[in-house]
């Protein structure tokens, strides 16, 4: 009963938030990230200076970015030797898609909450269609979208923002009812988006408009920082003994998941990689175990948890889905979100322990090699006994 009520209060707060894209700053200012110090995805590295292949490809491109380094030699020195530091995302407050380092320049989406301003999460601002920082290679051209993203992209997002914030649960439902996901498929969402953005931009709005386009997954990191600004509002219910899952990811070694009842302590085990469709059938290269803070999405209640609404990624993942993975699903999530009442609700991990269902997120494929970048889209699978530890973890605290 305890539980029970902790978690119907931490529940309550997390339908009071109203996530609203507010601006868009640099990781310097918005995070206070200092120097020589990078951001990752998932729970903190066992040995920083050793992170896993993706994300170090993307910490030797920051490296570069940033202007530490003069070459990829130099830069894989200096994580290996510790000048550049590798820090946990979600200790600031940020979440990162798959192996999307951030550095000091790095523009951020910054989402607060209409009914509390003070309350704030960040996300990755995108770049467009293309190579990405985030699928953990070493492309150059990578360099390039990133000086258009924070000189270019991110001043006239700034001054569209300033007319006003944009609502994201309007946007996440419009998505919702046009078949996507709101994880693996964005592009109704997007659409919407770039609609309401097109009267608001300025000098830049043809360039914006097309790169928007091209660009369906465009609204997935501002729902990512939505997302983990609700499930924040659990964990700051102050409820010791609420078992809701507030992160679920992984940073290419290690999964991880953090509970309402101890935010600060992340649960680890070893990371699976997931399955799914690949871009390329062709392409042999091994994916990397389970890498990226997009599983906030999932735990959220969205994600995997709709795709019984949404065919197109529904029909991708087909043969990668357990058998009853519609009704079995929703078992180990509390009640619906109010303003999304066909979906399940936040991911409770005293449930998933009582149910031994393993739960589902629907993070993409990226090359363990940290080369070969975006393999395809993926399906994760977590391990229930994950879930059980940080149970047993949460009552040894609340006692």
């Amino acid at each position: 009963m305890r539980t029970d009520d902790a978690n119907a209060r931490a529940l309550r707060r997390v339908h009071a938030v109203r996530p609203q894209w507010r601006g868009v700053a640099a990781a310097r200012e918005a995070v206070r990230l200092p120097d020589l110090t990078l951001l990752h995805a998932g729970p903190p590295f066992d040995n920083p200076r050793e992170p896993s292949a993706p994300v170090r490809s993307s910490a030797v491109l920051c490296c570069l970015y940033e202007g530490w380094a003069n070459d990829e030699a130099h830069a894989e020195r200096l994580i290996a030797q510790g000048e550049v530091r590798l820090e946990c995302a979600q200790s600031y407050g940020v979440v990162t898609p798959l192996a999307a380092v951030i550095s000091p320049r790095t523009m951020l989406v910054e989402v607060n909450d209409a009914n509390d301003p003070a309350a704030r999460a960040w996300s990755l601002l995108g770049s467009g269609a293309g190579p990405q920082i985030r699928f953990g290679g070493r492309d150059p051209r990578v360099l390039d979208r990133m000086t258009w993203r924070d000189r270019v992209l991110a001043p006239a997002l700034d001054a569209a923002l300033a007319r006003g914030p944009i609502d994201l649960f309007a946007l996440a439902q419009t998505g919702l009812d046009d078949g996507d996901d709101l994880h693996a498929r964005t592009t109704a969402a997007t659409a919407a988006l770039r609609a309401l953005l097109a009267p608001r931009l300025a000098d830049a709005a043809a360039e914006i408009d097309a790169m928007l386009a091209q660009t369906p997954l465009f609204f997935l990191t501002p729902w990512m920082a939505a997302c983990a600004l609700m499930l924040s509002a659990a964990a700051r219910a102050g409820d010791a003994s609420s078992t809701l899952v507030v992160a679920l990811a992984g940073n290419g070694e290690r999964v991880g998941i953090r509970l309402a009842g101890a935010p600060s302590q992340w649960i680890t085990a070893d990371a699976r990689a997931p399955e799914g469709p690949r871009i390329d059938p062709q392409q042999q290269a091994e994916a990397a175990p389970l890498t990226g803070d997009s599983g906030v999405i999932d735990a959220a209640g969205f994600g995997a948890q709709a795709l019984a609404f949404a065919p197109e990624p529904a029909q991708a993942f087909e043969a990668y889905l357990p058998a009853g993975w519609r009704e079995r699903q929703a078992r180990i999530h509390t009640a619906p979100h109010p303003a999304f009442a066909r979906l399940p609700g936040v991911l409770d991990a005293a449930r998933v322990e009582r149910e031994g269902i393993a739960p589902l997120a629907a993070i993409a494929m990226i090359g363990g090699d940290g080369r070969a970048g975006l393999l395809g889209r993926g399906l994760y699978t977590a391990p229930p006994e994950l879930f059980a530890r940080a149970i047993k973890n949460l009552s040894g605290d609340a006692a």
